[in-house]
């Protein structure tokens, strides 16, 4: 009889000891709700540094403020200030420029150095107090960028999950964003050389992006102490937290205006984790693959205890008790304990995974693997670019920046919801495409949309975060569906390095809005989604009714 492989011992030991009980929930609630640390890190960039209404100082005038006094300071600001000339919805007077009078009629334009701020929603953010205006812009999107460059380390923290296990790679994550976070606290809240500090905080958020990569790690912890089954509700109910970090970020921004004190809540929240996830289990999963059977039986015979197993009645797990003995067995139980080199043939096959530069080889293999894995790569970058350059700069909509925040986050649940519910009944590529088009129609109709109606603007933005938020939670199930087994992993794998570049250039073209004209944004991100909504359309069958190829030959012959 050939010998059994990891992947079906496991399957067995959860078929005996329950695939989701009491301990699980236990665990699976406590490492879950870590899903909320890189939530809270990057949405609490959009508040604490966020852009209020802002134009220049009057020259001369100390008590100037954004909002208008009287009648004489209205006279003020309309007699040394320009009116705006870019129309970007945001106010009426030129930002960044300042009459300099040579006589009573005569003037000319120069850039200021001192600026106003609206109260109106912030009391104050790291823009004003470090003047992250007009010519100092560049530096609020260095920061951005950086962070996203960080996010990066998802393969650093796969590298380390995997050697020294899900547990501890995990709560060195947590443990890093807590020391980090705490630095940046104490960085943006004492006095000290302007260039030194923005130099230290732009080191600071991209290695916050690198620890930030600790959902990754607690998705594949919290997978793996459910059985098979359950899989599929883990990573949704993982997803859901996450949002869940949205809403926290919401209620602190809302009631706390300053940003010191905001980021100081906010790092205090994620500080709790350190002091509890030394009680989660390793994952039993991984303790199989590293036969580490003693370990893992101490954490199958929890769960068979807590789903009220009669522990006489199962034998995987009585057999895995036996393994933890003594060393000195039989060849035939050597033979079963050394399960990687009896791993079967067809495991070995199904089970590989290959580096990113075999699977970018393997993509020239046949034309149409190359013309659907191009036509999923751009869909990929399409994704990521459209939904964090929307999901970041909520603040820079028209109208009140936490209704608009909210109103991102609560259309973007929605988005989740109904992706379960249509993906089932009508398949994967209509309810796609579709939502991919919409996303380019509400996003290229912003440069149409006159000044006097801003709210508008916001409109189309938040029906665009609904469908790009439906179709980036779709494409994970299309990429794995559209290729065979034995490429699979690897694939999304490097679908995921590849798109993270939208990240990184999404801060560059919200740049170009601010800098230039703003719909920029609006019309790259349609721009993109149209392309990749015909692309789909095109070259991307449907794959739900479809048998799934297990190697490349049966792919090319499907």
């Amino acid at each position: 009889m050939m010998p059994k492989s990891v992947h079906e011992r496991t399957e067995n030991l959860f078929s005996e000891v329950g695939e989701f009980g009491p301990y699980q929930l236990s665990v699976f609630v406590l490492v879950g709700i870590v899903a909320v640390i890189p939530g809270i890190v990057g949405y609490s960039y959009s508040f604490y540094g966020a852009t209020p209404n802002f134009r220049c100082q009057i020259p001369g005038y100390e008590n100037d403020t954004y909002e208008i006094h009287n009648d004489y300071h209205q006279s003020l600001v309309d007699k040394n200030i320009p009116l705006s000339a870019d129309k970007s919805f945001k106010g009426i007077y030129d930002r960044c420029n300042v009459k300099s009078f040579q006589n009573k009629t005569n003037f000319t334009l120069g850039q200021c150095s001192q600026w106003v701020y609206s109260k109106q929603y912030f009391q104050s953010t790291l823009i004003t107090e470090w003047n992250l205006v007009c010519q100092n812009l560049a530096k609020k999107n260095i920061f951005s960028t950086l962070y996203f460059v960080g996010t990066y380390g998802v393969i650093l923290s796969g590298i380390l999950s995997d050697k020294f296990g899900r547990k501890k790679a995990t709560y060195g994550f947590i443990i890093a964003n807590a020391v980090l976070n705490i630095l940046l606290c104490v960085l943006i809240s004492i006095d000290m050389d302007a260039e030194v500090q923005q130099s230290l905080f732009a080191a600071l958020r991209l290695l916050t992006g690198i620890a930030s990569n600790v959902y990754a790690l607690a998705a594949v912890l919290a997978m793996e102490i459910v059985g098979t089954a359950k899989r599929v509700t883990a990573v949704n109910t993982i997803y859901y937290l996450f949002i869940g970090g949205e809403f926290i970020v919401l209620i602190l921004a809302y009631f706390l205006r300053n940003f010191r004190i905001f980021y100081t809540c906010c790092t205090l929240f994620m500080c709790t984790f350190v002091f509890y996830f030394w009680i989660v289990p390793e994952s039993p999963r991984w303790l199989m693959t590293q036969k580490k059977f003693k370990q893992a039986y101490i954490v199958f015979n929890k769960i068979a205890t807590s789903n009220k197993r009669q522990l006489q009645e199962l034998n995987e797990l009585d057999e895995l008790k036996q393994e933890c003995g003594p060393r000195s067995r039989s060849r035939t139980q050597v033979d079963h304990i050394d399960l990687n080199e009896n791993l079967k043939k067809s495991d070995q096959i199904l089970e590989k995974h290959l580096s990113f530069l075999d699977t970018i080889k393997l993509f020239f293999k046949s034309k149409k693997l190359l013309v659907r894995s191009l036509a999923i790569l751009v869909n990929w970058l399409t994704n990521t670019l459209v939904y964090y350059g929307i999901s970041f700069n909520t603040s820079e909509l028209v109208g009140d920046p936490y209704l608009n925040f909210g109103l991102s986050v609560i259309v973007e649940l929605a988005a989740i919801l109904v992706t379960h519910v249509t993906l089932e009944r009508f398949g994967r590529k209509a309810p796609y495409a579709i939502n991919m088009a919409l996303t380019a129609i509400s996003l290229l109709s912003v440069m149409f949309i006159p000044t006097e109606l801003g709210w508008l603007v916001t409109a189309c933005a938040l029906i665009g975060k609904f469908s790009i938020s439906f179709t980036y939670n779709t494409i994970y199930i299309i990429t794995g569906e559209s290729h065979p087994t034995v490429i699979r992993n690897s694939v999304i794998s490097v679908c995921q390095s590849f798109a993270r570049l939208g990240a990184i250039i999404a801060p560059n073209i919200q740049y170009l809005g601010e800098l230039f004209w703003f719909p920029i944004p609006f019309v790259v991100y349609g721009s993109f989604s149209l392309l990749s909504a015909i692309s789909f359309i095109l070259f991307i069958p449907e794959t739900k009714f479809t048998k799934l190829a297990d190697t490349i030959e049966e792919f090319i012959e499907s």
